[in-house]
């Protein structure tokens, strides 16, 4: 549900007076109809969460000036990663960036696997997604939005996490929900043609545990979703 709380994010390094960008600035003055004197919420994105007072309404560079502010905000106790393939229907994984950043992640890296059907992805588009989705949800935090990897790089991206695992129904794959988990933790959700073995086996090879997310064969961005829901309440 939506809180009543004016929320702006402001992705700059701060000083004693904030000018926002030109989105939000607009935002605040046209769409939320603020003025001078009006207190609203902001965001660094880095964990700052400020209490401001505008000081000048100017639709283009609105200034604030910080009253309180609080660092480290709601600071989650689990950093989630998900690795993700982008679905032949762009809107399917804009789903998946919406909710899962709602719901709680610190960073999304999408994987070009052998049966990833997009060449590219908007990058522009998804921090958009990202910013509205972490304002929505009255976070601090701006999730990491990784760039477009391949397999390898992905691989070679993994190694310093100290909790790594595949989504992968396979013989002697655990329950996502009985697993151990770190403080930080990466999982890698396959694309909509799933894994190829050799996949699978690299994985393996990189110190990728075999997990399950039940037994229904879940959609790529459901996957996503339902694993930071779990990771998010254990």
């Amino acid at each position: 549900m939506a809180s009543k709380i004016d929320f702006l994010f402001y992705g700059q390094d701060l000083s004693e007076v904030l000018t926002l960008d030109p989105t939000e600035s607009l935002h605040a003055v046209k769409v939320l109809r603020k003025k001078a004197g009006d207190i609203i919420q902001v965001t660094d994105g880095k964990g700052g969460w400020f209490t401001c007072s505008i000081v000048d309404a100017h639709p283009k560079s609105c200034k604030l000036q910080i009253l309180e502010s609080t660092f480290e905000y709601e600071k989650p106790q689990r950093e989630i990663y998900v690795a993700i393939s982008p679905t032949k229907n762009g809107d399917r994984i804009e789903y998946f960036l919406e909710k899962s950043i709602e719901i709680g992640i610190s960073g999304i890296i999408p994987v070009k696997t052998t049966h990833t059907y997009p060449k590219n992805i908007n990058a522009e588009r998804w921090k958009k997604i990202a910013i509205s989705a972490m304002k929505q949800s009255l976070k601090a935090y701006l999730p990491e939005i990784y760039p477009y990897l391949s397999v390898k790089d992905f691989l070679t991206l993994s190694k310093p996490f100290p909790t790594k695992f595949l989504a992968h129904l396979s013989e002697g794959a655990e329950d996502i929900i009985r697993v151990p988990l770190s403080d930080k933790v990466l999982i890698w959700i396959g694309p909509e043609g799933d894994f190829t073995e050799e996949e699978i086996n690299l994985a393996t090879s990189s110190d990728f545990q075999n997990v399950t997310l039940g037994k229904s064969r879940l959609r790529t961005e459901t996957a996503g979703v339902f694993a930071v829901s779990i990771l998010n309440a254990r």
